[in-house]
């Protein structure tokens, strides 16, 4: 907890000594995993649809390009079937993603109205983990933090002389392994994780 208010207080500190744009993002999210194990035997259980929130930070470091931080909370969901034991469990895990990417914009297409792409990465951090059913005991514990891959288009949309406003498709790839450890009647279990969203939000 002490980690996420220093997080965000850092991101306050730096809006205000830096004419940083600070603002809010609502993104409902598609989440999915690709699970696989040694036997080949794990596959994933479908997708879900859950909701994500979250501050933003843009510092413009050069015309058209844009730095892009925060503090996003991020549901996530590891599901998968294991077709030798024919079991099928799921787990809710909750992360905060403090990505780290590049925007790059357009010229104005129409006044005030730009389009962009982003590109980057993201630390996440696990703040939460729990099985749907207390009886599943597949996956024994999971890694304090995951690393996706983000790519991004958008528009904003200039709505005052300090606010603007913005939607935008994202993918975001997890690069990392998501589970620690397993039960030994799983050979190496691996999820990676996927999120496909559509992101709104206003910054000031």
């Amino acid at each position: 907890m002490r980690n996420i208010l220093f997080c965000t207080l850092i991101l306050f500190s730096v809006g205000a000594s830096a004419q940083v744009q600070l603002g809010l993002k609502l993104a409902p999210v598609i989440v999915s995993n690709r699970a696989d194990n040694d036997s080949l035997t794990a596959k994933n259980d479908g997708s879900v649809v859950k909701m994500s929130i979250g501050l933003i930070a843009d510092n413009a470091f050069a015309d058209n390009y844009m730095l892009s931080t925060g503090l996003i909370y991020v549901p996530k969901r590891s599901a998968f079937r294991d077709s030798r034991l024919g079991t099928m469990e799921e787990y809710k895990v909750q992360y905060l993603q403090i990505p780290l990417t590049v925007k790059l914009f357009t010229n104005e297409l129409a006044p005030d109205l730009k389009v962009y792409f982003q590109v980057g990465g993201a630390l996440e951090i696990k703040v939460f983990d729990e099985p749907l059913d207390p009886t599943y005991t597949l996956i024994e514990k999971f890694n304090p933090v995951d690393i996706p891959v983000i790519l991004a288009a958008g528009i904003e949309l200039r709505a005052g002389l300090s606010t603007t406003i913005f939607a935008a498709f994202s993918y975001q790839r997890g690069l990392t392994n998501v589970v620690k450890t397993s039960d030994a009647t799983i050979d190496d279990l691996a999820i990676r994780s996927t999120v496909v969203s559509l992101d709104f939000g206003v910054k000031f």
